[in-house]
């Protein structure tokens, strides 16, 4: 066994001491882990009181408030009886949190785990379901006939009264997180490389679990030398139950189970059966974690046949629905910078004009959607024929990886930089936006030359149009790293949604005002 040191100091809500007696509970907690270790019931809690309260608000808001009554004149004298919209705010309040608990949203353990985005939207898709359900039940039985304004407005109140709930609870997961408040003790399984790549992962949720160790496979792992406390090795796979003893575990996760099939004198299978009847006598959770991290995984894409686990593995988690909506909202929003930022963008096409030599516009071939090749418009920000100059100052041939990134560009124009750090250079790709071969939002749109020496796993960032502004874009602008825009680009294909889209935008917004970095 390798150096069983404990962690350094940590706030943890587990009670202190040793494991206790075989069968008993890991730990006693004190009250505030019994609480939040339960938030889930919490949260069910008061999605049913907000929903209710919400609707019962929109009847007196579209019946007695003053503002409504003016802009929504009601279409009868008589107000209608205040028992029926309570009635219905019941039958709301019970389809829509009935559609998030059949959506897994009340369910606890680390395997429910959701980002905020994902939970809004889960919320968000539910209220439209109950609300279009109750209003078709009401076309049929003119009993449920009432106010549309009413629906509207106890529809919009619930989402904001939701969703500052679920940011709120995300708020405190986070300081605890931060604070090094534990409520899961995790124990790893698999090799160094598995594991690393999983903790990468698992870093970045902050659902307050402790990664305490790993174990290896065999016995010849043991002598790995291991960085950081989540690497350490505690000891194979066959000596579960004496790492238990001396380094208690609420978790066991499992990765790289197929990377290879024998261990030793044991096989994977007979190691990984030993840790499952040790786990399931101490009623500890096992999860077993595929070895290809990098793909969109939604409830729908797990499965069985005849009771063997299935996943659907996609490139990106973007559905016909929402390819029509994102390619709306491109046309809407680039219409709308277009034509009323007119007399801006005239002024600045004049100001490149007049202070330096050459067109207004600067066009490059760019690579699109599935490696499709695409002229991009900016407004020219550098002096004429930069481009002819680029081999002076960087061997493109020859780089490390296939990207760069210049600051302090000694080929950009007086007007250029300003147009750089507030991105204004890239308005005329709205154009690009309205022909189609780009989006407002999604990863960004690369040199040819670069895409050339992408590997297979690089080309994976092709899957979606490229963006004016992205998820990388706005998280590690100017970073010249690959790997990171790589892990950010993937990031938005496995979570693409409408609403990931509205943040990033507000978030480039802020990005930009601040004037982080030059891209």
């Amino acid at each position: 066994m390798t150096d069983s040191r404990d962690f350094p100091a940590q706030i943890d809500l587990h009670s202190p001491g040793a494991s206790e007696s075989k069968g008993n509970a890991l730990h006693s907690r004190v009250p505030f882990s019994a609480v939040w270790g339960r938030r889930c019931l919490l949260l069910f809690g008061l999605d049913a009181s907000l929903i209710y309260v919400g609707f019962v608000t929109a009847y007196f808001m579209r019946f007695y408030w003053d503002p409504f009554l003016q802009m929504f004149p009601p279409p009868v004298s008589v107000i209608p009886p205040f028992n029926r919209y309570l009635e219905i705010a019941f039958a709301v309040t019970g389809v829509w949190t009935f559609l998030m608990w059949r959506d897994r949203a009340y369910e606890d353990g680390l395997h429910f785990s959701r980002t905020l985005i994902d939970q809004i939207q889960c919320m968000i898709g539910a209220g439209l379901y109950s609300i279009g359900f109750v209003m078709v039940v009401s076309f049929l039985f003119r009993y449920f006939l009432l106010s549309r304004v009413v629906y509207v407005i106890g529809f919009v109140s619930s989402v904001i009264l939701l969703s500052l709930v679920r940011v709120s609870f995300s708020a405190i997961e986070s300081t605890l997180h931060r604070k090094g408040v534990v409520l899961y003790r995790v124990l790893m399984m698999g090799t160094e490389r598995s594991v690393v790549r999983l903790l990468e992962n698992f870093s970045r949720r902050s659902c307050c679990a402790q990664v305490i160790g790993r174990l290896a496979w065999t016995d010849e792992s043991l002598c790995t030398e291991n960085k950081t406390p989540e690497m350490r090795v505690l000891g194979s796979g066959l000596d579960v139950a004496e790492v238990y003893e001396k380094h208690p575990f609420d978790k066991l996760m499992v990765a790289g189970y197929g990377e290879a099939d024998e261990c030793g004198e044991f096989s994977k299978s007979e190691i990984l059966m030993q840790m499952v009847n040790f786990c399931e006598s101490r009623n500890i959770p096992i999860y077993m974690v595929p070895n290809f991290l990098e793909v969109a995984v939604n409830p729908l894409d797990a499965g069985s046949i005849y009771g063997l686990p299935l996943f659907l593995l996609k490139d990106s988690s973007i559905r016909p629905f929402h390819a029509f909506v994102k390619r709306l909202m491109d046309i809407l929003i680039s219409v709308v910078v277009l034509l009323f930022g007119l007399p801006l963008w005239l002024a600045i096409a004049a100001l490149i004009k007049v202070t330096s030599k050459g067109g207004i516009f600067f066009v490059q071939e760019r690579v699109g959607l599935h490696g499709k090749i695409f002229r991009m418009y900016k407004f020219r920000s550098m002096v004429e024929g930069a481009d002819k100059h680029l081999g002076k100052m960087i061997d493109v041939d020859n780089l490390e990886e296939p990207v760069f990134n210049l600051r302090n560009d000694p080929r950009l124009t007086a007007v250029g930089r300003i147009l750089r750090r507030t991105s204004l250079d890239e308005i005329p790709q709205f154009t690009n936006v309205l022909l189609g071969s780009m989006s407002i939002v999604g990863p960004r749109p690369e040199r040819v030359e670069l895409v050339y020496r992408y590997n297979a796993f690089q080309k994976r960032r092709l899957k979606a149009k490229p963006g004016i502004t992205g998820y990388q874009q706005v998280m590690s602008r100017g970073d010249p790293s690959l790997a990171k825009r790589i892990k950010y680009d993937l990031y938005y294909l496995k979570y693409q949604s409408i609403l990931l889209d509205l943040v990033i935008m507000i978030r480039t917004v802020v990005v930009v005002i601040r004037g982080d970095g030059l891209k």
